[in-house]
């Protein structure tokens, strides 16, 4: 039965158990995640300024304990913990909120975290690297909560007009990703880590389409940050559209 592997980690989990890509348990996540990003995204709409702060700050503190009861459930099984440190892209993004919520008026972090990590988290939910376990897995439940908190967070604050669009801060989000991917990489290289899919693709089916063109090591890394680049670019015209139509 699934529900006795509510505890299991990927690296221990049986085949033919996993919900996998586009099925219907993966359905009914993705279901689950749109009702409780609008949800959350009307209430915040409708909220007092100091109601709207505690929401933001409350999101941030559910990111980091689930990420912290994440990491302490690994340490305490025979997963080697330092394959799964908060070093992914969906992690900066928790840190990020953190920032942002703690300081909500700056400019900088609501649009990194709308045109850079909101598309990160949405790709994440569409594209689970938890497919292979039950729907029912802990593993799988943070996965899609941690990244429905981060989706609800920035959706919440750009349909409330939050989010200040300059085109220095898309190269400021740029930059601050470049900067961020480097720092990451020399992790990778010394470990011997993937963290941020600099290195490979971990079975994602988007990235699999530039492995493939690019034949794979430093060219894919390098394409990866082109695509990064472009889609930057596209999401932040994206939204300067649904803003311009919606206010």
């Amino acid at each position: 039965m699934p529900e006795k592997h509510f505890w299991t980690h990927k690296n221990h989990i049986p085949d033919g158990v996993g919900y996998g890509q586009f099925t219907r348990g993966h359905f009914l996540w993705i279901a689950a995640s749109v009702l409780f990003v609008i949800v959350t995204a009307v209430i915040y709409r409708n909220a007092a300024l100091a109601e709207r702060y505690t929401i933001l700050r409350t999101i941030a503190a559910v990111l980091i304990i689930i990420e912290v009861i994440k990491l302490v459930l690994i340490g305490f099984s025979d997963v080697k913990l330092t394959e799964y440190l908060p070093l992914e892209i969906c992690s900066f993004a928790a840190y990020f909120i953190v920032v942002d919520s703690t300081f909500p008026e700056n400019t900088i972090t609501p649009l990194m975290l709308l045109i850079v990590f909101l598309p990160a988290a949405i790709m994440a939910v569409a594209f689970p690297t938890t497919q292979s376990l039950p729907s029912a897995n802990f593993y799988t439940i943070h996965q899609f909560v941690y990244h429905d908190l981060i989706i609800a967070y920035v959706i919440s604050r750009f349909i409330s007009g939050e989010i200040d669009f300059s085109y220095l801060g898309v190269w400021i989000s740029i930059l601050s990703t470049l900067a961020l991917s480097g720092i990451v990489y020399i992790i990778d290289v010394m470990f011997n880590r993937n963290y941020m899919f600099l290195r490979g693709t971990e079975g994602n089916p988007l990235l699999e389409i530039i492995w493939k063109v690019t034949k794979g090591g430093i060219a894919y890394t390098g394409g990866l940050v082109c695509f990064c680049i472009v889609m930057i670019h596209f999401f932040f015209l994206l939204f300067v559209c649904i803003r311009w139509i919606l206010f």
